[in-house]
């Protein structure tokens, strides 16, 4: 498999893959490195799902989710600076600029969504909804890429529909707002991850990956001056390992997808369910419903089994060496 059909399908293999991590593969040379990737991937969740608890928490301090975003967004341009110097002409010389905001504004809402739900719903029933995103991923390919719409496709997203129905059960329990939130997060951030893509065939991956940085930043901080709550003093040192914790996720997701194949490390990534379910009950008291485990379930079987069909699509290309 070509580097460039690896990163194209990245999107449909993700829990939550982004754009930028998909990209970094095209990048990358051809390895296969099994345990490295899993363990990277393991890393990612880990990041993840400290990265989600350490929101919760600042929200609970009384912060914003743009000052959430804003404070994300800086450190990782900050991180990100030398490879703003070193391609700043191939940067500065995109010729699609608003698809460059289009994309960030994606991400930006995806991340508000998320985050704004997490203050809702518990940390378990967020993350078991995001796993849809997979789903969205897909229902947007075929709009804005033009992908065609496959039986194995549909398929596994009316799977995925009976697993959110299992957390959700309408009817059945009180309807909070945050499910909203939380699914309108994982739409969110398909639509950034599939223009990611679409992206890529005008830009290299250090414009994408600056240009998100320059246009989600403003984007956080209007609204994030507006809305500014100061975190009291003893609150920073969980904003500066939020950040972190979540420019250290997309480092390790992005490790993990160049050293391993998608559809071996993917799974790894639903590692996030449990561990945000006991953090969720040791930090915050909150008790994970099996409802919510049945529909995870769903999800990721869902999810395995479209991978798999996707898998099973591509002829198998010899390695080099």
């Amino acid at each position: 498999m070509t580097p460039r059909c690896f990163a194209d399908r990245i999107g449909i293999l993700s829990c939550r893959f982004p754009g930028d991590a998909a990209l970094a593969i095209s990048d990358s040379r051809d390895q296969h490195l099994p345990l490295t990737g899993i363990l990277w991937m393991a890393a990612a969740a880990l990041c993840f799902s400290a990265s989600l608890s350490l929101v919760k928490a600042l929200q609970d301090f009384g912060m914003t989710v743009f000052q959430a975003v804003l404070m994300r967004q800086v450190l990782g341009l900050i991180i990100f600076l030398p490879m703003l110097v070193r391609s700043w002409p191939e940067i500065i010389g995109s010729n699609v600029l608003p698809r460059h905001f289009v994309r960030a504004a994606f991400g930006f809402l995806g991340m508000c969504s998320a985050y704004y739900s997490l203050s809702l719903i518990h940390l378990a029933d967020s993350v078991a909804l995001q796993f849809t995103l997979p789903f969205f991923v897909m229902i947007f390919a075929v709009w804005i890429l033009g992908e065609r719409l496959r039986a194995h496709r549909v398929i596994a997203t009316a799977i995925g529909f009976v697993g959110v129905m299992l957390i959700i059960r309408p009817g059945f329990g009180d309807l909070n707002y945050g499910i909203f939130f939380a699914l309108a997060g994982a739409a969110f951030y398909a639509a950034s991850d599939v223009n990611a893509r679409r992206l890529a065939r005008d830009d290299p991956l250090p414009a994408i990956m600056v240009w998100n940085f320059l246009f989600t930043i403003p984007l956080a901080a209007i609204p994030g001056t507006i809305w500014w709550a100061a975190p009291p003093p003893d609150a920073w040192w969980s904003v500066l390992a939020f950040a972190v914790a979540g420019v250290g996720a997309q480092f390790c997701l992005t490790r993990s997808l160049s050293v391993a194949e998608a559809g071996l490390v993917a799974p790894v990534l639903f590692l996030r369910l449990p561990v945000i379910a006991l953090v969720g009950y040791l930090w915050f008291g909150q008790d994970t419903e099996i409802w919510t485990w049945a529909g995870a379930g769903v999800i990721f079987l869902a999810t395995i089994w479209m991978t798999r069909a996707e898998a099973g699509r591509s002829p198998p290309q010899p390695r080099n060496g």
